[in-house]
């Protein structure tokens, strides 16, 4: 039996490759790809595929300046992890290089290697996501993710090891995973059709259930039920423009432009019929008929155009907003003196920091949480955070601007009191 997973790596490569290769972690002592030789006995359980042995980074790095790809996704790395007692350290090297080569074959640079340090065998695969045929990226698509381990079962039914058929407990089964992100698309486009459609959340309500939706509660999750799917699906996986909250929010805000036709016209005709309109040349009927898709902006209105600001004039207002904001700080903190900004911008970026690294522990843990409650839970706690995060981002804007200009203008106030005493002395004499 072997579990498959696969992330994106975003930091450095070389960091990733010494893990993976680590003497540590492998039977023979294997070492670092840099400083060992490339001995035939320490290389047991490391294969590297269209790139150097000695040294992978060096060759995947080439490629990716040959190719100038600068792309935050540097590598991808997968895992694949067997059963504690199942396989011997040949036979789960061996899967693992088939593995990637059923999946990547001679068109990109990878490298596996078998870590032989925990009661389970595991396969750390490191792929190049550059093409060495054409340069292309390698995408890891949900497809990808599904074939990977369709993949590793297929190997593993072949060198006579489990599989997983269906995963039980509180986790879901693959399929049943898959098929509900598949529906979360027609979900939003249904969710977003009732809005326009109606004036009031509980008329929204009855129109989804018109459609064969129904909203319950799940361990105190709101979640919606799609006609063709048994599961319920938490409904903050849509995102929170679909929250409930939300969407009582579109409804009352919601204006006639928004609803969708089907009456369609050539840009000519649009401009005539709009001129003639606006030079009262329409009478009854069909003045009142032009006049509505005007407001419902099937016909264009150009009257209502707005002025964009100039570039200049959008610095000053962004300007003017950190003051402001920046005032109403300093008043409400009592702030006085310079070294009482800096505590607070210190305590303030500490506080930042924190609940940064909270966001980023529950997305992650979201990421790899099957269970769509589980992974809608994190979710939301971690989206709660968000609006503090940007308040706390904007308060240190401000302040930090402040600090920054504070002492021009006492530089400034310093010399324009100094030039009114030389006046006042003047007048004097």
């Amino acid at each position: 039996m072997a579990t498959t997973k696969i992330w994106a790596v975003k930091n450095r490569l070389d960091h990733v490759l010494e893990y993976v290769s680590n003497e540590d972690k492998t039977m023979d002592k294997l070492g670092n790809y840099v400083t060992r030789d490339s001995a035939t006995q320490n290389q047991k359980y490391m294969t590297c595929m269209n790139c150097s042995s000695n040294d992978p980074f060096t060759s995947m790095m080439n490629l990716k300046e040959s190719y100038h790809d600068n792309s935050k996704i540097i590598a991808y790395h997968a895992i694949q992890s067997f059963k504690p007692g199942e396989g011997n350290a040949n036979i789960v090297h061996e899967i693992g290089v088939k593995t990637a080569e059923r999946l990547f074959g001679n068109q990109y640079q990878f490298v596996v290697c078998t870590h032989l340090d925990k009661e389970h065998l595991h396969n750390h695969i490191v792929i190049n996501p550059i093409s060495i045929v054409d340069g292309k990226r390698y995408h890891n698509s949900m497809k990808d993710i599904y074939k990977l381990r369709e993949v590793s079962d297929e190997l593993c039914k072949e060198y006579g090891l489990s599989i997983i058929d269906e995963p039980k407990g509180k986790g879901q089964s693959r399929n049943e995973y898959y098929q509900a992100r598949s529906y979360i698309r027609e979900i939003k486009q249904d969710m977003d059709n009732a809005v326009k459609r109606n004036y009031d959340y509980d008329s929204f309500i009855k129109d989804m259930k018109l459609e064969g939706y129904e909203f319950i509660e799940v361990e105190d999750m709101p979640c919606v039920l799609h006609p063709n799917f048994s599961k319920a699906i938490p409904i903050a996986l849509l995102g929170q423009k679909y929250s409930l909250e939300s969407i009582d929010k579109r409804i009352k805000k919601c204006e006639p432009t928004f609803v969708k036709l089907k009456i369609t016209y050539k840009q000519k005709d649009a401009n005539t019929l709009y001129q003639m309109y606006k030079e009262h040349k329409l009478n009854g009927f069909l003045k009142d008929v032009v006049k509505f898709q005007i407001l419902i902006g099937i016909l264009p209105n150009y009257a209502a155009t707005k002025v964009k600001l100039s570039k200049e004039m959008r610095k000053e207002c962004r300007k003017l907003d950190l003051i402001t904001n920046a005032t109403t700080f300093v008043a409400k903190n009592n702030i006085e003196t310079f070294e009482k900004l800096d505590s607070i911008i210190n305590d303030l970026n500490n506080q930042l920091n924190e609940l940064q690294n909270q966001r980023k522990q529950l997305y992650s843990k979201s990421y790899i949480e099957n269970n769509l409650i589980e992974k809608a839970k994190l979710s939301d706690s971690a989206k709660r955070l968000t609006p503090e995060i940007k308040e706390l981002r904007n308060d240190i804007k401000s302040l930090e601007y402040i600090k920054d200009h504070s002492q021009r203008c006492i530089d400034y106030n310093k010399e324009l009191e100094r030039k009114k005493k030389l006046e006042r002395r003047n007048i004097i004499r």
